[in-house]
């Protein structure tokens, strides 16, 4: 994912230069600023700017100021400046601020287009990967497959945990997933604004801090958060056909961390506890009990292997309320005690 930061006080070229670049750059998240002082306040507030396109002749600051102070913010971030005038002393000044490229208004989107994806070093491969993820997660999200989505999301964050040494991109591998989600949430109206915020305010999170065992389970809770808010919205557009196990394994997963019961999933289910147990085991290939215990372990699983949380502390987070039977549970599950289970995968956590 690009961040692109626009910065012009003319609304015609601001929205010609979105359109372009969204054309372009179809793996982008673009904001706009129309004065020096909104400029410089995007530049406080991004953790990243990959581009930004500046006119000069903006209200003050203007927009040397504007460069001259995200050089000393963001030294690495691309610099378009773009103007109507062609004056030396605007070229000189330019040069002196290494400043990417310098376009004349109006700019042909031709030569726009060539300037992006030279100066971003677009890879094609990267965009159609991202196109795929984009399709996958909507996909996801408008069939209602919640138990699939979590397996998704934790896969994931687990993934990104795993390769610990590739800093960078140990943090992408979440945060172009999160940056998609923001973008699918932009287009499911104002009921979603609040869960719109929770998404920005996690990406700045895992930006600042990275993803280390200590902020693991408090980024695990985020996105199942944000999971329960688009979820919820999706179920009531939802014009599929649900049966009434579909909408159980909804509620499971809506539901997981909690202690979870047949009689209250039946209640939410439509249905009497007893059809449900009975239809669960055949339409699932699981007993419901045993499909609970088999998605609170997976859970419990990750959280041994990435988080630092104690197997008490786990126990109770998955609502067990007896650390021993969750031992049992585990390890009926999985053949291996918590602990030893921790021992296998993250002896540093030991």
């Amino acid at each position: 994912m690009f961040n692109i930061v626009i910065v012009e006080d003319e609304l015609i070229e601001s929205e010609s230069l979105r359109r372009i670049i969204t054309r372009c750059v179809d793996n982008s998240v673009i904001h706009e600023a129309s004065t020096g002082k909104k400029a410089i306040q995007l530049i406080d507030t991004l953790d990243r700017i990959d581009m930004i396109f500046v006119d000069i002749n903006i209200p003050l600051p203007n927009g040397n100021q504007v460069i001259e102070y995200l050089k000393s913010k963001k030294n690495d971030t691309k610099v378009i400046v773009t103007t109507a005038n062609d004056d030396f002393d605007i070229v000189r000044s330019m040069i002196n601020l290494k400043v990417d490229d310098y376009l004349l208004k109006p700019v042909k989107q031709s030569i726009l287009t060539e300037t992006i994806k030279k100066t971003l070093n677009v890879n094609e491969a990267d965009v159609a990967a991202l196109k795929a993820l984009k399709q996958t997660m909507i996909t996801l999200i408008e069939s209602c497959d919640y138990a699939q989505w979590h397996s998704f999301l934790f896969e994931r964050l687990n993934d990104a945990c795993t390769r610990k040494a590739l800093t960078s991109d140990q943090r992408k591998t979440v945060t172009d997933v999160l940056e998609l989600l923001n973008q699918y949430i932009a287009t499911q109206g104002e009921k979603l604004l609040p869960t719109e915020k929770k998404v920005s305010a996690l990406i700045q999170d895992i930006s600042h801090h990275g993803l280390t065992s200590t902020g693991y389970y408090r980024i695990m809770t985020s996105l199942m958060s944000i999971s329960e808010d688009v979820f919820d919205q999706a179920l009531k557009k939802y014009n599929g056909n649900m049966d009434f196990t579909e909408r159980a394994k909804f509620h499971i997963e809506k539901n997981v961390l909690k202690n979870l019961t047949l009689d209250d999933i039946a209640t939410k289910s439509f249905v009497s506890a007893c059809y449900l147990s009975r239809a669960f085991k055949k339409n699932i290939g699981a007993g419901f009990s045993n499909y609970i215990a088999n998605r609170k372990i997976s859970i419990a699983k990750s959280l041994l292997q990435f988080s630092n949380l104690k197997v008490n502390t786990i126990a109770l987070e998955l609502s067990y309320q007896d650390a021993n039977y969750f031992c049992r549970i585990f390890k009926k599950e999985t053949g291996v005690a918590p602990s030893d289970y921790r021992k296998i995968v993250s002896p540093e956590l030991h």
